[in-house]
């Protein structure tokens, strides 16, 4: 069978211990409550992260505590009830497993084991331990009617792992010894590499014995929808893609969704049932749970929704009632939208290049003093560009780096937020994309680095971006000054002020470089450098935060090159970490006239809306389908509130084919259309959820 993505999945991340009085289940109330929601997939614990199995297993630890075959009873139950059945199975940690075989742990430089999560874990480089795990699977998928695998905690922990097996397959794999006191960058590239490349053998041993047993699972694991991951096939064999989504990280939820849309798969986010992350037995408000299912489906996800039965005590053995109650309002609701949601296809707009090899090239970077706040650069800068996008109201995608340049050329604008190193294939396509008349946005530290960690003497890409790198400026933040004309409507006459705190709270570590523009390339900005670096230590400073501005440099802060047919705008400044601070209106006015002013995107669709509405825009035989999502908080709560957003918001499209209509396409509401300039344009009078408007193709 292939795995028939739905948009009613429960999950029961139900991690018992081995210690309590009793573990149980209602199951005929358990069972009655599933139906009424209307769900049709459930995710269900084979082995928790205690290490305890819901079922009697001859291979691995049976929670003791519990009575019959819970895991078994529940699959049974499951599938007699027509619902599609993924068993669980966290992958990496247990405490049972640390006290029968520590020498399975994983260990630090110390050879001391760690714990990741608060729980203690086993190295994945372990031939014993991945035997013992993918028999274990093996066992499940023979005795029970399941029909996939979710793995769970297929992870190494942040300070390991140097375990024997860890520094015997380092040594055959690179044929040096793991001793990393020594490591320069390249080095520790090759410890990330090495162990991306253990993950997934571990994970693909599993998959081929199950497999082997019962052809045809599904199989997805945590993970592998990430866009924090330092592997570029980590995705490969999962039917579908796979990662968190956690209130109030609503922009950080649509970030991942987009990433999972931009590799052309299914995917589900993991959502706590919770007030808090998992395992606080609480239950939030049916509207935040409908936000983040409006931000799957609009991508051609779905939301998997997590319960928990009390284990024991006086409520044992029920989830409850206001959590199903919450989970059957919520699935009424995506009920109604759920066949407008499949098999859309994004319409191009705007493709954010994104590099798995690049955030494993940051953490390698990372492992050095005088880089070590490069880390998360790359993720940062993405969720920074992904509100300027959201916020300015412009339609795009993450895509990654390998996509072939016809597709590439299907996009108004590529935007390289931050791409360390820049490979030789990637560079030939950029040039031949904007030579052919595309358009680029390049920021910052792209393609500054080399392969291998190694700081460059100049941009890899200085001809497509029109400048030649002079160096670091002594100064850890700048201002924009001197704006170009086409720049000045949009902001006041005032320097913008760059930091980049991420990188360091009163002194960032991401100093604006300096560049000096080759001939015949457009200065749009001046970085104007601040009267003194501030020393906050000796107490030699102005005011309390940052010098203010002092005198206007020679070197360009926004430039604007001409490269062939195409056009590039380069930022030699911290532009988007400077946004992401303060999410400042000027800086986001500035990125706008950047786009619509300058660039002149987007050509297909302009949306006037408050920032609170997010958008999504698919396409399919009959036209488009546009997402208007409202979730912004009402309150400085984690929690959606509902109530109606009664801003009208006007749109404006040029699809390149004629329009015969636009309405609402749940409620049937006809939105009156007029042409102008050969512009369709309507107003939506306002939105309190999720609304989703048909652009009909005549």
């Amino acid at each position: 069978m292939g795995f028939d993505l739905s948009t009613r999945m429960l999950f029961c991340d139900w991690h018992m211990p081995n210690f309590l009085p009793e573990v149980t289940i209602d199951l005929d109330e358990y069972f009655e409550q599933i139906e009424r929601t209307g769900a049709d997939t459930l995710i269900f614990q084979a082995k928790t992260a205690h290490g305890g199995s819901f079922f009697p297993t001859e291979v691995g630890i049976t929670n003791p505590t519990m009575t019959g075959d819970i895991f078994g009873e529940v699959a049974g139950r499951a599938k007699a009830l027509g619902l599609q059945f993924i068993a669980y199975y966290n992958m990496v940690l247990s405490w049972a497993l640390a006290e029968l075989h520590p020498e399975w742990s994983q260990v630090d430089r110390e050879k001391r084991p760690v714990r990741m999560f608060m729980y203690p874990c086993s190295c994945m480089s372990n031939d014993e331990f991945a035997e013992y795990v993918a028999e274990h699977m093996a066992e499940a998928t023979r005795r029970y009617p399941i029909d996939g695998w979710f793995l769970d905690l297929q992870y190494f922990a942040p300070d390991a792992c140097y375990c024997d097996c860890c520094e015997a397959g380092f040594r055959e794999m690179f044929g040096y010894e793991l001793a990393p006191g020594g490591f320069d960058v390249p080095r520790w590239l090759d410890f990330y590499t090495y162990q991306a490349r253990v993950r997934e053998r571990f994970i693909r041993q599993a998959i081929e014995r199950c497999n082997a047993e019962r052809p045809g699972l599904s199989w997805s694991w945590n993970g592998c929808g990430n866009p924090a991951a330092s592997s570029p096939t980590l995705h490969e064999g999962a039917d579908y893609l796979s990662t968190e989504a956690h209130p109030p990280g609503y922009l950080h939820a649509d970030h991942r969704a987009r990433y999972c849309e931009g590799l052309g798969r299914p995917f589900t986010l993991f959502m706590p049932e919770s007030q808090g992350s998992w395992g606080d037995w609480t239950v939030t408000t049916p509207e935040t749970i409908e936000g983040l299912s409006a931000i799957a489906m609009a991508h051609g996800g779905a939301l998997n929704i997590n319960h928990v039965p009390y284990p024991c005590g006086d409520y044992g053995g029920r989830v409850p009632g206001i959590v199903w109650d919450t989970i059957t309002e919520v699935f009424d609701w995506v009920s109604e939208r759920e066949e407008l949601c499949r098999d859309r296809r994004p319409v191009p707009v705007v493709a954010c290049l994104h590099s798995a090899d690049g955030n494993r090239l940051l953490q390698a970077m990372a492992m050095q003093d005088e880089t070590a706040h490069l880390r998360a650069q790359q993720t940062a800068n993405e969720q920074a560009l992904a509100q300027l996008l959201m916020e300015t109201h412009t339609p795009w995608e993450i895509r990654p780096e390998d996509v072939p340049l016809e597709e590439l050329r299907r996009y108004e604008l590529l935007i390289v937020p931050c791409m360390p190193h820049v490979s030789e294939a990637l560079a030939d396509r950029l040039r031949d994309y904007v030579r052919g008349g595309g358009k680029l946005l390049a920021s910052y530290h792209t393609s500054l680095f080399g392969a291998r960690g190694e700081r460059l003497e100049n941009l890899a890409l200085a001809d497509l971006f029109g400048v030649d790198l002079v160096g670091d400026s002594p100064y850890s933040i700048c201002y924009l000054d001197g704006l170009d004309a086409a720049l000045r409507p949009s902001v006041p006459e005032i320097p913008l002020l760059i930091k980049d705190e991420a990188s360091g709270r009163l002194n960032p570590r991401n100093h604006p470089l300096y560049c000096r523009p080759r001939e015949g390339v457009r200065a749009l900005a001046w970085i104007m450098d601040p009267i003194i670096e501030s020393d906050f230590e000796t107490g030699h400073y102005v005011y309390h935060d940052h010098a203010p501005p002092g005198h206007r440099s020679d070197y360009p802060g926004i430039v604007l090159n001409q490269f062939g047919d195409g056009r590039v705008i380069y930022l030699p400044v911290p532009f988007l970490q400077g946004f992401a601070r303060k999410a400042g209106p000027f800086l986001r006015e500035l990125f706008r006239a950047l786009l619509a002013d300058v660039l002149g995107v987007s050509a297909k669709i302009r949306i006037e809306a408050p920032l609170s509405v997010k958008h999504a825009l698919m396409e399919d035989d009959d036209g488009w389908l546009l997402h208007l999502m409202h979730v912004q908080k009402q309150t400085d709560g984690m929690y959606l509130d509902s109530f109606h957003r009664a801003d009208p918001i006007a749109v404006r499209v040029c699809p390149g084919w004629e329009v015969a209509g636009a309405e609402d396409a749940l409620s049937g509401e006809a939105f009156d259309c007029t042409e102008v300039d050969g512009w369709a344009g309507f107003t939506v009078p306002g939105v309190t959820d999720h609304r989703i408007v048909r652009i009909a193709r005549a």
